[in-house]
């Protein structure tokens, strides 16, 4: 993870608890001047107030805005654009002009701490789309514990953030788990989460049933809480499940030294290869040694390094300018700080480089290259297979242009026909005056 993105995510956390401070001392209002077409509509008023502790109650929360609602959100349906936790019970929502009614089965239960989200799909009538999530925060008995368990998922495959996550931390015992959605930057966030260990459990829900499938990216880890913690889990990647194998699928020759291994499965970046074995075969002739087996980035790195080795460096000319001694010199200017720069993440590729020893590849000749040891980006064992391929013939060079033959018959060229070299001016010493 970037700089960058570890202080986008401390600072997403941040501001998190300072707005849930901010709402423990006011409340939202409606702008002035009235109704504008082209604004972002605002809560105005919640039931129950945010960090009210109540008692227990089965009547619906309510979200009153400044402006009349749609009962279409602008994505999905108007159920998946509230998330309830705990979810102690089956969740309707019911539209009713300027404010939404979010009910549950059985009612909010006693000692709990609950959080009702309302995700930025919700629009009013001009079709003007929440700014941000809204987060209402109120206990049915325990105080509010100031504990924190925030996140970043992304996708493991592609290293970008991923939007609408859902993550479910699941308590140990019989207590109900605990739901959230990540935001536009990928960040999670579980304010005021109770004491206790807990499953997080991150997975995209693809068909919104609200548990992670098979068919679904995931991840899953384990957090520790205690009063007063702040936990801040900054590799969170979703990858989908995998029980198979990794099997080598096609074979391309990079040179007469190289070969490019494609598996049908990704591979770990940071996997060691040294237990990789591979082996080429023909029907005759000789074969070339496998010295070493690399990740498709340790090749580029390689190439990389050997085509800047070769190319000559333009701030290290190999003459130096002599100084003039008429100008005076000049202190040298005081060298700027160096900026590290940000390291990219190295991503998932599926292809192994075979780097070969001589004597090298015939161009016509086929082969045939086996490799076991391999293991998936799952961390399935057991991977590779055999395939059979042929070295390209190399490209024939064009032969060396000749220069162009002379044609007698044209006029020649004044710059090129030697010029009879003029007499020297005669010396005014030895000339002879006539008599």
């Amino acid at each position: 993870m970037t700089v960058r993105g570890r202080r986008r995510l401390l600072l997403g956390a941040t501001a998190l608890m300072l707005a849930v401070g901010f709402w423990a001392c006011a409340r939202p209002g409606s702008p002035e001047g009235g109704q504008v077409p082209d604004i972002p509509p605002l809560v105005t008023s919640t039931r129950p107030d945010t960090l009210a502790v109540v008692d227990p109650f089965t009547s619906p929360v309510r979200f009153e805005f400044d402006v009349p609602m749609s009962e279409r959100p602008a994505t999905g349906q108007l159920r998946d654009a509230v998330v309830v936790s705990p979810r102690t019970g089956s969740v309707s929502v019911r539209h009713r002009g300027d404010r939404y009614e979010v009910s549950m089965e059985g009612g909010f239960q006693e000692g709990q701490i609950y959080r009702v989200t309302l995700l930025p799909v919700l629009q009013d009538r001009f079709q003007n789309r929440m700014a941000e999530p809204f987060d209402l925060f109120f206990s049915t008995g325990p105080e509010f514990e100031p504990n924190l368990v925030a996140g970043l998922v992304m996708d493991r495959l592609t290293g970008e953030e991923v939007e609408g996550a859902r993550v479910d931390a699941i308590p140990e015992g019989d207590r109900p788990g605990h739901s959230t959605v990540t935001d536009s930057t990928g960040v999670f966030a579980f304010p005021f989460l109770p004491s206790g260990r807990y499953e997080l459990v991150a997975y995209e829900d693809r068909n919104r049933n609200r548990e992670p499938d098979f068919e679904e990216p995931q991840a899953a880890m384990t957090a520790e809480l205690a009063t007063g913690d702040t936990l801040v889990f900054t590799d969170v990647a979703l990858l989908l499940p995998d029980t198979t194998p990794a099997v080598l699928a096609e074979v391309e020759v990079l040179d007469t030294m190289a070969l490019a291994l494609e598996f049908d499965d990704f591979l770990d970046p940071e996997w060691p290869t040294e237990g990789v074995s591979a082996r080429l075969d023909r029907p005759e002739g000789s074969l070339p040694p496998v010295l070493e087996v690399l990740h498709e980035h340790e090749w580029e790195e390689r190439q990389r390094a050997q085509a800047e080795a070769q190319e000559p460096d333009p701030d290290d000319p190999d003459v130096d300018p002599e100084p003039d001694p008429d100008d005076p010199e000049e202190p040298p200017a005081a060298p700027e700080p160096e900026v590290p720069p940000e390291e990219e993440p190295v991503l998932p590729s599926q292809v192994l480089v075979l780097v070969l020893g001589r004597p090298a590849l015939e161009p016509g000749e086929e082969y045939e290259v086996t490799v076991e040891g391999v293991e998936n980006i799952n961390g399935v064992p057991g991977g590779g297979g055999s395939v059979t391929f042929s070295v390209p013939e190399l490209p024939e060079e064009p032969p060396p242009e000749e220069p162009p033959a002379e044609d007698p018959s044209a006029a020649p060229d004044p710059d090129t026909v030697p010029q009879e070299p003029e007499p020297p001016p005669p010396d005014p010493d030895t000339l002879v005056s006539p008599s």
